[in-house]
């Protein structure tokens, strides 16, 4: 019985009022952004779907529906790459409402390590996306004011 009491303790949060409150609004407001993020998964899979079966039936005389098909496979890409953030911050604000709620370290850190797997994932992305910005200018850009003389 006693070390369940110690164990309890020992798990306890040790928050002011002030902090609890900020999370749990935060906890709040990344509910709501996880919600309206999955919402646009599913409108660009919805979109992607469209644009990989529907074009071929309704126009079929533009290159066999190539164009859209492409277009439909670059949008279920952009759907996947988008889960990831999107289901971090989703599980953060699970996890840090269970732990404020509850007075439980182990939720909330959980909580937090989901947020730093967000920023994590942001910051690669940003990265690579600079990257690609980076080829392109100094690279492609370049090798195109050759071909336009």
């Amino acid at each position: 019985m006693e070390n369940i009491e110690k164990n309890e303790t020992e798990n306890a949060l040790p928050l002011g009022n002030e902090i609890r409150n900020y999370l749990l609004e935060t906890s709040k407001w990344g509910k709501f952004l996880a919600i309206v993020g999955y919402i646009g998964i599913g409108l660009f899979v919805l979109l992607a779907l469209v644009m990989l079966v529907g074009v071929s039936y309704f126009n079929p005389g533009i290159n066999n529906g190539l164009d859209m098909r492409g277009v439909g496979l670059i949008y279920i890409a952009i759907a996947v790459v988008y889960y990831f953030p999107i289901n971090y911050l989703h599980r953060f604000s699970k996890e840090m409402k269970l732990g404020v709620i509850g007075n439980d370290q182990q939720s909330v850190a959980s909580g937090f390590e989901n947020l730093k797997s967000l920023f994590k994932f942001m910051g690669i992305f940003t990265i690579i996306t600079l990257s690609i910005y980076a080829l392109f200018l100094f690279v492609l850009l370049p090798v195109s004011m050759l071909f336009m003389k």
